[in-house]
């Protein structure tokens, strides 16, 4: 008889504040995974540790070899359930899990997502900005020529743009935005759910009149919008 397979349970986690874990992310962890799979051992441990749920944990990302990947279907193969962390967020949304997924899915596993945190939405709910027509770009790329279009294409789509940026970019970042879409409406996010938030809101001229007064600290979600009578 063949072996019925477990199941991949895909975790968000707080962005910041552990209190924003979700009721059903514990209970599974409690009650239905043997082992973790997740982007690091190290920021995936303290969670657990604060939730107090023991499990094996194996690192598993974007640079893992493809031997971790068989191993890990392997492992749920045999009738075992996991569950796959990042960092922070949501798995897939800017962070590794999508191959993970793909694996499974080919390997006939089910994949269940366990839905919470998302720096993405978090910033959006609190933009004031329609978020009917929304253009996710994560991470933009560090050719010159093509960050351009990526930003192009927030004018081109007629939509919000969401951009997460580090720290030591942030200002050219701006720079870039009141370059391409002068008349941009911003909200930048810092730093979203932990004791040091803040949001910053305004026209992307305003806002990088006063660039300096901008901490180059933490993580930065973007949201840029260029209203319809610009």
């Amino acid at each position: 008889m063949k072996q019925t397979p477990g199941t991949l349970y895909v975790i968000a986690t707080p962005i910041g504040n552990l209190e924003d874990i979700t009721l059903r992310a514990i209970r599974i962890l409690r009650e239905e995974v043997m082992a973790v799979f997740c982007e690091d051992t190290r920021q995936t441990g303290k969670l657990l540790a604060h939730l107090r749920i023991s499990l094996p944990l194996h690192s598993l990302h974007s640079n893992s070899p493809d031997a971790k990947y068989t191993r890990a279907v392997e492992f749920m193969c045999t009738g075992n359930s996991a569950a796959y962390l990042t960092d922070s967020g949501t798995p897939g949304i800017s962070d590794p899990g999508s191959k993970l997924v793909r694996t499974c899915r080919e390997a006939g596993i089910p994949v269940v997502p366990i839905p919470g945190p998302s720096a993405l939405t978090a910033l959006l709910s609190v933009s004031g900005f329609p978020g009917r027509n929304v253009l996710f770009l994560g991470f933009l790329s560090r050719k010159s020529g093509k960050r351009r279009k990526e930003l192009e294409s927030i004018v081109s789509h007629q939509c919000v743009g969401i951009i997460y940026e580090s720290p030591t970019r942030i200002h050219a970042l701006l720079e870039e935005i009141a370059d391409t879409m002068p008349h941009a409406h911003v909200v930048i996010g810092r730093e979203l759910t932990k004791l040091h938030e803040e949001i910053i809101t305004g026209t992307v001229r305003d806002i990088f009149g006063k660039i300096e007064s901008i901490k180059t600290k933490g993580e930065f979600v973007i949201a840029v919008y260029v209203h319809e009578k610009n």
